[in-house]
């Protein structure tokens, strides 16, 4: 009985160092185009939502799903680094070129060390897919993480965006 009343305390104690809300989406076809557009920033990390793109597009590769990214833009200082809206607008001049039929995009709550003895890592992100062609939202999944001691920030984003994408369903390619 102890052992049972441990167990079940532990698994609250885990529980409470994430948080996901992640609905299932509609079924995606499998040679649909898909575009990865910035996501914006909302941390003092400088680059976290370039970490997270990066994250994001081999995470849909495993699920089957081929993205093209917005090309890297020419920062030359420090506001362009900082400032989301240039790379947006460059990205949605690019868009307006490619023949895509929806983007993934979202933000970046969260991307860093909590202060203290061990400095565990905390990530918070939202995802969202929408038409390329209307903007019309198909899906939005966002979720949250705080790791443990000696994990690694960009490790508890990959757990973070695995579970979101958990929600995302596509259809099986046909094998010819």
């Amino acid at each position: 009985m102890m052992k049972k009343i441990l167990t079940l305390a532990s698994l609250l104690i885990l529980s409470g160092c994430s948080s996901y809300q992640v609905t299932d989406s509609n079924t995606f076809p499998a040679d649909s185009r898909w575009a990865i557009m910035p996501m914006y920033n909302h941390t003092s990390t400088p680059l976290a939502a370039e970490k997270a793109e990066q994250i994001l597009s081999s995470q849909l590769f495993a699920k089957g799903i081929v993205t093209v990214k917005y090309p890297a833009s020419a920062v030359n200082d420090l506001q362009s680094i900082l400032d989301d809206s240039a790379k947006q607008k460059q990205a949605n001049a690019w868009l307006a070129t490619q023949p895509v039929d929806y983007i993934i995009t979202g933000s970046v709550e969260e991307w860093h060390y909590k202060s203290g003895l061990d400095g565990e890592p905390a990530v918070g992100i939202t995802l969202e897919i929408k038409s390329a062609k209307s903007g019309k939202t198909y899906w939005q999944a966002s979720g949250s993480r705080g790791g443990w001691g000696r994990e690694s920030v960009s490790g508890t984003g990959h757990i973070v965006i695995e579970e979101l994408l958990s929600g995302l369903n596509v259809a099986a390619r046909d094998s010819q």
